[in-house]
């Protein structure tokens, strides 16, 4: 039976606050410290307020995080109805903090009922869910076919691969800008860089979509990121790099006195390193071949300037005093025309990179849009559009108005701009003089940590979340209603030696910036402080190089490999008889649990490591079948048995 730890009064109060259904509230949560239990507490006591359940919309990012508040608000409720009168009278008045009078505790019995049986039911839901909701009650307006289709993964993949298609076929039919385009991507990196900036497209095709909307409609093929480093129309890369020449300082004649006096002293260092690629340089004729033989001329391998007092011995600079001052000139001129040049070229791949993109995102959409298809993205993107019309916005807001009194958004700091934008629409009348519905009671909640954003690779933008706090306060308090912008620091899941080390960690502001926007440094406090705990740092494990072993069954860097080390520590552990502090019981395998950043091959190789040593682990049960080496296989064995000359299968069974 878990220990019962008494809770801080000032959480106690906090998490009352920010679960009164009486105000607005915005609560930045540390992990564990019981945000998603007052959200649920939020939504009974407003259920209990009398609220029409259908006038609730909760809303979070994903699915199971969806499940699991719907979970919390319907097992409490559903354990309403079984309770005797003393039971449920004690559970009513802790939750709202004053005895219930007769009628609340009627009511209290027929929530469990009640939300589920009104029409539309309690709304938890993601993001998305809702506003496909939205679409489908408003297509028309929304510009969309009124029964679309979700875009499930495999779909998409095809779809794209046809969009793919058509852009390569396309490069041979006339289109000249992405024929250039595809040119200059296969010259810069080849058909591994094209496909790799093909997936890069795939993955990132709302924010590309939104910068070549806002740079590359004009007409001018990107001509605005040429203007944004003052690179003016037509210039060229042999222009650019015909702008060093003649070379300052050192024009033909005194460069022809410098070569005959560098052999004359015997400047080796000049001789070896200067001479031999500057005088191929003076000779060339081509700007760009010559611009590069000036660098290995007058530069480092590192690119910079050669020090004079160390590269002109003291003979060569007798004979030539103001020699030093005309070699630095030359040199700063060829490190700015090189740097001038490779951004030059940069801007032209990055136009090459968009032209593929504003090409291979334009027929996806066309194709998705002739099967009736909406992704993930354009839920959100078709929904801030919907209410953003301004002639069809408005009576859609109303319409959402009627069914929506109170909007509570969980784990806010995942949230994108854009679904931002979603729930400010949905809110925006919410305060104007309490809405269309006068005398309504609305609220708006949100709660999250930017601390823990985990999402910014689907747009989800944490500093958000402070920016939609100060604006929905102003709004709230113009109303004259009642806000609360809370926090919640007290853990009730880790010990105190775990959040003292993650606050030390955090200590540096200039570390902190990482993860939070906010001045003040990191409090974390332990609500079970006599828990034991304890954090051991290693130094950074990396992978080493290591001889290849004589037996061959062993792994080539099994000596240093950090699996082998973390392996060897647990087996140390268990084999030593370790003690779990604050248990007294000894150590366990099933006591240890390991972390990792993403199931790689250092995943299989501790599994091996543990294995060897006689550990139980389990855990690493996850594989993709065509990925795994049987299967391949098996698949090879059968292509073999299907033609048997296949002699690639056959190789690759043996």
């Amino acid at each position: 039976m878990k220990k019962a730890y008494p809770i801080p009064s000032d959480t106690a109060t906090s998490q009352a606050r920010a679960a009164d259904p009486g105000n607005s509230a915005w609560v930045s949560a540390n992990a564990g410290s019981g945000k998603t239990h007052v959200l649920a507490q939020r939504v009974i006591r407003l259920l209990l307020r009398g609220t029409d359940p259908s006038k609730i919309l909760c809303l979070t990012y994903t699915r199971a995080a969806a499940a699991n508040m719907s979970n919390r608000v319907f097992s409490t409720l559903s354990e309403w109805t079984t309770l005797g009168d003393a039971d449920l009278a004690a559970k009513v008045e802790a939750l709202e903090g004053r005895r219930p009078d007769l009628e609340t505790m009627r009511r209290a019995r027929r929530l469990f009922a009640e939300a589920l049986e009104t029409p539309g039911g309690l709304k938890i839901q993601t993001i998305h869910a809702f506003c496909e909701s939205v679409l489908h009650q408003f297509p028309l307006e929304a510009n969309i076919p009124a029964h679309f289709e979700m875009l499930d993964g495999q779909m998409e993949a095809s779809l794209f691969a046809a969009a793919r298609r058509e852009m390569i076929s396309g490069t041979a039919a006339g289109d000249r800008d992405l024929a250039e385009a595809f040119a200059a991507i296969l010259d810069r990196g080849g058909e591994a860089g094209l496909d790799a900036l093909l997936g890069e497209i795939v993955r990132k095709r709302d924010g590309l979509r939104n910068f070549i909307d806002a740079v590359g409609r004009d007409g001018t093929r990107f001509q605005a990121l040429f203007d944004e480093f003052h690179f003016h129309p037509g210039q060229t890369a042999e222009g650019i790099a015909a702008s060093v020449w003649p070379l300052p300082g050192f024009l033909p004649d005194y460069f022809a006195g410098f070569a005959h006096a560098a052999e004359a002293t015997d400047a080796r260092s000049v001789l070896n390193n200067i001479l031999p690629y500057a005088r191929q340089a003076f000779a060339e004729g081509d700007p760009i071949r010559r611009l590069q033989l000036l660098a290995r001329a007058f530069l480092k391998t590192d690119g910079d300037a050669y020090d004079p007092a160390k590269a002109f011995k003291k003979a060569l600079v007798d004979r030539l005093p103001d020699l030093a001052e005309r070699y630095l000139s030359a040199a700063n001129a060829v490190v700015e025309t090189t740097d001038r040049l490779a951004l030059f070229r940069m801007l032209e791949g990055t136009r090459a990179a968009l032209t593929i993109a504003d090409w291979l995102i334009a027929r996806y959409e066309m194709l998705k849009r002739s099967r009736g298809f909406l992704d993930f993205n354009d839920l959100i993107t078709r929904t801030v559009n919907l209410l953003a019309r301004p002639d069809a916005g408005p009576w859609v807001q109303y319409k959402l108005d009627q069914g929506i009194d109170h909007i509570l958004l969980d784990e806010a700091q995942d949230t994108s701009p854009d679904q931002w934008e979603v729930v400010k629409r949905l809110a925006e009348e919410f305060f104007a003089g309490f809405g269309a519905r006068d005398r309504v009671h609305r609220t708006v909640f949100a709660v999250g940590d930017e601390k823990q954003s985990i999402y910014s690779f689907q747009g989800a933008a944490p500093d958000s979340f402070a920016d939609s706090r100060l604006l929905f306060a102003g709004r709230v308090r113009d109303a004259e209603a009642s806000f609360a912008d809370l926090k919640l620091t007290w853990s009730f899941r880790s010990t105190d030696d775990v959040l003292t080390a993650v606050d030390r960690v955090f200590a540096d502001a200039s570390v902190r910036r990482g993860i939070s926007h906010d001045p003040d440094p990191l409090r974390h406090q332990a609500i079970r402080t006599d828990a034991p705990g304890y954090v051991e740092v290693w130094p950074s494990v990396g992978a080493d190089v290591v001889d290849e072993p004589d037996d061959w069954t062993q792994a080539i860097d099994h000596a240093h490999a950090p699996a082998v080390r973390v392996a060897a520590t647990i087996a140390g552990w268990i084999g030593s008889g370790e003690i779990v502090e604050g248990r007294g019981k000894r150590l366990r395998p099933g006591d240890v649990l390991v972390l990792v950043r993403k199931r790689d091959r250092f995943v299989h190789a501790l599994t091996r490591a543990l294995k060897r040593r006689d550990i139980p682990v389990a855990g690493a049960d996850r594989l993709s079948l065509p990925g795994h080496i049987a299967v391949k296989d098996l698949i090879a064995l059968g292509h073999l048995l299907i033609q048997p000359q296949d002699d690639l299968s056959l190789a690759a069974v043996l």
